[in-house]
């Protein structure tokens, strides 16, 4: 039988701790942000323009915000951003998918191409599993 010591709890707990303020860097930032910019309208122009496009993926224009948050930056801005907005499960689902296929270009990018990559190959290939995903997932849902 396991038996749980009193330095067992506290190393778990100050690991515990340390991930969710790795966390909360990210995501309460990028929540605030986004409920900054829906206050003011911005978020109503951006996602009025996009729409159109997320529609092909059987999203509103508000999920545009997630999937650039998740493109560029990374998972835990996408889920700050999802946090802040009030999506359906549906496209939470369909962006799940396509944020599993490409996720922080800004930082994987480079680091395919340090590792000799060709990065024009590698975006295109992440990407178009990425659109792919999320057209085919449209279908099916909807």
């Amino acid at each position: 039988m396991l038996e749980v010591s009193r330095e067992m709890l506290a190393k778990g707990t100050r690991a515990g701790l340390k991930t969710t303020w790795e966390l909360a860097k990210v995501v309460v930032p990028t929540a605030m942000l986004v409920a900054v910019f829906k206050a003011s309208g911005l978020l109503g122009s951006i996602t009025d323009f996009f729409a159109p496009y997320m529609g092909l993926f059987g999203l509103s224009g508000e999920a545009a915000v997630v999937l650039f948050s998740g493109y560029l930056v990374n998972l835990y801005a996408a889920a700050g951003s999802i946090m802040a907005l009030s999506l359906a499960p549906k496209e939470i689902a369909i962006l799940a998918v396509m944020l599993t296929f490409a996720h922080s270009l800004l930082v994987e990018l480079p680091i395919s191409r340090k590792a000799g990559s060709p990065l024009g190959y590698v975006l295109i290939v992440r990407m178009g599993c990425s659109l792919g995903a999320g057209l085919l997932l449209g279908v099916i849902l909807s």
